[in-house]
């Protein structure tokens, strides 16, 4: 698996510093998910492109809107995260695509970018070279790549045209959040969704619990509070996300095969009993 920073998704699309600040965030978040679930990857960059001859802030260069962040910490994390944590290649140092060829984006608005020596069209090389390999490309929130992906949701789709061949475009993966790379990564690489973090104020999702354990859990069609109640195979209890907890409070709850109440269990399946509530039932029929 190849990690490409798309430079081309900067594209002066923030006004203020705030608004590139929520951006820098956002990236940083992506790339710490990386670097927690994904692993035998390459990261590649192009220093010279990202810092140089690409906007960030409206009328400035991506290094000078750096500079202009307030919160110089952020700033940090970035650098760390992204050059120092992954330690990412170079890719003009590997070059494969040549300069000679065509290498068109298809933009949202249907024209076409040239987009020779950039990493959309080394991008576009490799996947011609290796079509088993799995590519993906890390745009910058806000950006004019917008293509919705056909088959992953919230994940964008890039096509690339080499020398004006219509009939074979090269398409590429493309995600912009942290959100949309973990439906990447679920999708291709069959890697659960991000563990849920005691800081957010929505109750887990399924796939954030126990719950996504399909060898251990079978989904029922009956619903509880809103949720899904999935049936244990080994005991024939039925769980359930508590749909009115979040972060810290959050946890699941716990009945028999008769539908009496157990006990609570935190999000790794630990059921604490001594939450037992005997006037606490669901309706099983």
């Amino acid at each position: 698996m190849e990690i490409f920073i798309n430079e081309v998704s900067l594209e002066g699309q923030y006004i203020t510093e705030v608004e590139f600040r929520e951006a820098i965030k956002i990236f940083n978040s992506i790339f710490e998910l990386i670097y927690q679930k994904v692993k035998h990857t390459r990261l590649y960059t192009e220093d010279s492109h990202i810092y140089a001859n690409y906007e960030a802030i409206k009328g400035s260069s991506f290094q000078a809107s750096l500079n202009q962040l307030k919160d110089k910490s952020l700033k940090q994390a970035f650098v760390n995260i992204v050059f120092n944590k992954l330690n990412p290649k170079q890719w003009r140092t590997e070059q494969l695509h040549s300069l000679e060829d065509l290498f068109d984006l298809l933009t949202i608005n249907n024209d076409y970018k040239d987009v020779r020596s950039t990493s959309l069209a080394e991008v576009a090389e490799r996947k011609l070279q290796n079509y088993q390999k799995e590519y993906l490309l890390i745009n910058f929130a806000d950006s004019s790549f917008k293509i919705t992906h056909p088959n992953i949701k919230n994940c964008c789709f890039i096509t690339i045209v080499k020398n004006n061949d219509e009939v074979h475009k090269i398409f590429i993966d493309g995600i912009d959040s942290k959100f949309s790379l973990e439906c990447w990564l679920e999708d291709k690489l069959n890697l659960s969704k991000l563990e849920y973090s005691i800081h957010t104020i929505e109750p887990p999702r399924d796939e954030q619990t126990i719950l996504q354990d399909n060898t251990r859990f079978q989904k029922t069609s009956l619903k509880w509070q809103g949720r899904y109640i999935y049936y244990e195979l080994t005991t024939g209890r039925y769980w359930y996300v508590d749909n009115l907890h979040f972060g810290k409070a959050s946890h699941l709850e716990v009945f028999d095969k008769k539908g009496f109440h157990l006990g609570e269990a935190d999000l790794q399946g630990k059921i604490d009993t001594d939450k037992k509530d005997k006037n606490k039932t669901i309706d099983l029929s």
